[in-house]
């Protein structure tokens, strides 16, 4: 594992580029010097009850395991600003490419059933008025991918469409508990020049991951249900999912690494990110507790 990614960046001096419109939280485009490259920009959320939670962290090990299964995905590194902890992700955007999100996809495709979904406006299928995201389907999604290739520089398969690899998207959602795979967090390329094919974007946003927002008291409960103390399949509780997918990811990639993965040396190097980050606990004033939780969660993962 190269230090370079378990580094965290001070990017107080970056120039603002300007703020990203779409997403529920605040952020903002950077720029690295003497470059020009692009990073987005997310500052950790501290919500009313003080503890702030660990989407930085969530964001590089979620990028992490993606890496090791071949899937696509954004350059992202931790990072403080002004003193603040975040993440920044590298921008996804090929050169000679503009940027579809998957919401304006679905509209193109006339996706049957499919109800924009705007902030502070969320569609809304009057037939069906409890069902959050209308036609946000896989039938629909595949509809809105049909002509578009894999992401560029894709090292699996030739054979695999755009949508084969939104597939793996989704199952790497499954392995790490990532619950923000909304239409925003999805996108396509489009050629600026006709001749070349639209292709699918690597995946991003991974930060809602891992159980990036649990504290101690679901901690307790994660590890009584680990001596089979809950009340659903192997001790489960209803409510668990993001502790038990979690344990999921390091049995997978522990156990069921591929031989192309062993060959480029990546084996243990989730793990090496896990142990780097738990013992990460020199945070500002006021966040010891949230430390502390998120030590004994990564360490929970290791030892699955």
């Amino acid at each position: 594992m190269s230090s370079e990614v378990l580094r965290q960046w001070d990017v107080s001096e970056w120039t603002v580029l300007g703020a990203e419109q779409t997403g529920t939280s605040e952020s903002r485009w950077l720029e690295e010097p003497g470059t020009r490259y692009r990073w987005l920009h997310k500052d950790t959320v501290i919500p009313q009850n003080g503890v702030e939670q660990g989407e930085d962290w969530s964001e590089v090990v979620s990028t992490q395991v993606a890496m090791a299964l071949g899937v696509p995905c954004a350059t992202t590194r931790m990072c403080v600003r002004h003193g603040r902890r975040g993440s920044i992700s590298l921008d996804v955007v090929a050169r000679g490419y503009s940027l579809y999100p998957g919401a304006t996809a679905l509209e193109l495709a006339a996706a049957p059933g499919y109800f924009p979904h705007r902030e502070g406006e969320p569609g809304c299928d009057p037939a069906r008025p409890t069902v959050r995201r209308p036609g946000h389907t896989p039938t629909n999604i595949k509809s809105a991918l049909e002509g578009v290739e894999a992401p560029p520089g894709f090292e699996g398969p030739e054979s695999l469409t755009g949508f084969d690899v939104f597939c793996g998207y989704l199952m790497l959602d499954a392995l790490i508990a990532n619950r923000d795979r909304h239409e925003e967090n999805w996108a396509v390329l489009i050629p600026l020049l006709r001749s070349d094919p639209p292709r699918l974007s690597p995946s991003y946003d991974h930060a809602s991951s891992l159980g990036y927002n649990e504290q101690d008291s679901r901690e307790g409960t994660a590890h009584r249900n680990r001596a089979g103390s809950g009340s659903g399949p192997n001790g489960a509780r209803r409510g668990d999912s993001n502790m038990l997918a979690g344990r999921r990811v390091w049995w997978h990639t522990r156990s069921q690494r591929s031989p192309s993965v062993r060959a480029r040396g990546q084996t243990g190097g989730v793990r090496a990110c896990v142990t780097w980050i738990s013992s990460r606990c020199s945070a500002p004033s006021g966040t010891g507790r949230s430390c502390r939780c998120r030590t004994r969660r990564l360490r929970l993962l290791m030892t699955c």
